[in-house]
């Protein structure tokens, strides 16, 4: 099976019926469907609880004795309606009512989740989540981990060091000759890398850290050189929206400064310096800038309005030519990102506007593609994936969503995207959202696959029409953001299919064999 199917494992089973895609673990439809004696309970104990079901769908509402739970738990079964068909069947059969592949236990890690879960008062989880440990515990797990994972990658570490420590010096000094001598400096002493730190607010983590690539054809303009470019990556960082900072995802740039973009990462204020990921959860928000979202958009303006004064297209076809500025963001960043996306998509669509009449609009500086790793753009679907692993109450997800299913949709990009759709003209969507590449680690057992197909799927029901998914074999969560730092499957595809798009051969394969991994990897 592995052989013909390398995706399509024990854990990628288990992920595809994952709640909400099933029922969760301990609930009586659970134990019906994983069958009577395998569920950890006994026959008695079982046909006990396909009486409760049974009473449960056919319960009287005019009863004097029916209580709102009852109610309630009726109604949620009867909607269900894979129950409402198996209860249909005879009672000595529904014993043989068995889900061939519906996992009977939790694995290792989500029963320590659970059990914690259970075992802690929600105050606990609450004050933990809410007073910024959360923050400070991730944080500093990331810290921790940084020398495990750095062993062995001795010139990502260089790359590393080498990035922390660039600086840009152009604008330093009013002479010619000093301006040169740094200059010269820097290419002698590292690979040429510079690093600018621009900042978009008053938070510490309004800012945005810009390396740029070395070039030996970069033009003095007044008092400082620019650097031919063949595109910006604007990457947007993940850590369930409470934690992470640019520092810990440099070496996400090497790769593409070897091949002559300019990379932004941007730092975003995480909960609960911000309490909302969208503006339109906060009632008291007097301006834009008050979410997540409203900080990575002002990033994205504030880079548009200085990346001129620093930089040029490379439009030389000796070079490989202008690719264009690709948003991107992995995990919660990914999900950040295609709000982004979607509502400067929606911008556009209230001013008539197309991203193919850019240069007319004097607006260059545009999203050309959009590139989401491991994202949970979900948050209602996410939501209950976390509730069964026990996690809901601690992860910051819930509050910056907005705590209830109705704001969860607010914080949805593919509702978003309809929302824009019913007050605009459907015919310009096409026409003015980029390509999209989602890609996802098959094994992701942090945000399941799942949420990526699902969001492709909604994307082309939308009217998406270049929206294309990559799903990685034997690779988790952390494991794809890992390979654009370490190397790996993850980052070839991506650059695979970036240069695709522009036509050119330059770092790429052939087109048919691109378009077949695609197409492979997009079939389950």
């Amino acid at each position: 099976m592995a052989g013909d199917q390398p995706l399509l494992t024990p854990i990628s089973v288990s992920l595809s019926l994952a709640p909400p895609r099933s029922p969760p673990h301990g609930s009586l439809l659970r134990h019906l469907l994983t069958g009577g004696g395998k569920g950890g309970i006994s026959l008695e104990q079982y046909d006990a609880n396909l009486h409760e079901l049974l009473e449960l769908t056919h319960h009287d509402d005019t009863s004097a004795e029916s209580t709102s739970n009852v109610n309630v738990n009726r109604a949620a079964y009867q909607s269900h309606t894979l129950l409402s068909r198996i209860l249909q069947l005879p009672m000595a059969h529904l014993r043989d009512v068995r889900h061939p592949h519906l996992p009977t236990s939790l694995s290792i890690p989500d029963q320590l989740t659970r059990y914690l879960g259970a075992l802690l008062p929600l105050e606990w989880q609450h004050e933990f989540r809410d007073s910024g440990n959360f923050r400070a515990l991730a944080d500093n797990l990331v810290k921790l981990s940084c020398p495990m994972v750095g062993v062995g990658h001795w010139q990502e570490i260089r790359d590393f060091i080498e990035l922390s420590t660039a600086r840009d010096d152009d604008g330093i000094g009013d002479k010619k000759e000093g301006q040169q001598q740094r200059q010269q400096s820097i290419q002698r002493g590292r690979r040429g890398w510079r690093r600018r730190r621009i900042t978009y607010g008053d938070h510490k983590m309004q800012h945005i850290d810009l390396f740029l690539p070395s070039s030996k054809t970069s033009k003095r303009v007044s008092k400082y050189f620019k650097v031919p470019i063949k595109g910006t990556i604007f990457f947007i960082h993940g850590g369930a929206w409470g934690s992470g900072h640019p520092w810990m995802y440099r070496l996400v740039a090497p790769p593409f400064l070897q091949l002559g973009f300019a990379v932004a990462i941007v730092g975003y204020r995480t909960y609960p310096d911000v309490q909302f990921v969208v503006d339109e959860l906060d009632a008291a928000a007097t301006q834009r800038g008050g979410s997540q979202v409203g900080d990575v958009r002002l990033a994205w303006e504030k880079l548009g309005e200085v990346m001129g004064g620093f930089t040029e297209r490379c439009d030389s076809s000796s070079e490989g030519g202008w690719v264009g500025n690709i948003i991107m963001g992995h995990s919660s960043g990914a999900h950040v990102a295609l709000i982004l996306l979607v509502d400067m998509i929606g911008d556009q669509m209230k001013q008539g506007s197309s991203s193919k009449d850019g240069n007319k609009l004097n607006s260059s500086w545009i999203p050309n593609f959009f590139v989401g790793l491991s994202g949970p753009y979900d948050i209602s679907y996410h939501f209950d994936y976390e509730a069964g692993r026990g996690v809901e109450q601690i992860s910051p997800m819930k509050p910056i969503s907005g705590h209830s299913r109705e704001n969860f949709q607010l914080a949805n990009p593919t509702n978003r995207l309809l929302h824009h759709l019913t007050r605009n003209n459907l015919d310009t969507l096409d026409q003015m959202m980029p390509p999209i590449l989602l890609v996802h680690g098959i094994e992701d057992t942090t945000v399941p696959f799942t949420a990526t197909s699902d969001a492709a799927r909604q994307l082309r029901a939308c009217g998406v029409s270049h929206c294309n998914e990559i799903y990685l074999e034997r690779t988790s969560h952390q494991d794809v953001i890992l390979h654009f730092m370490l190397g790996g499957a993850a980052k070839e595809l991506v650059l695979d299919w970036l240069f695709g798009w522009n036509g050119s051969a330059e770092q790429s394969v052939d087109g048919s064999a691109h378009d077949k991994k695609v197409e492979v990897t997009s079939r389950l």
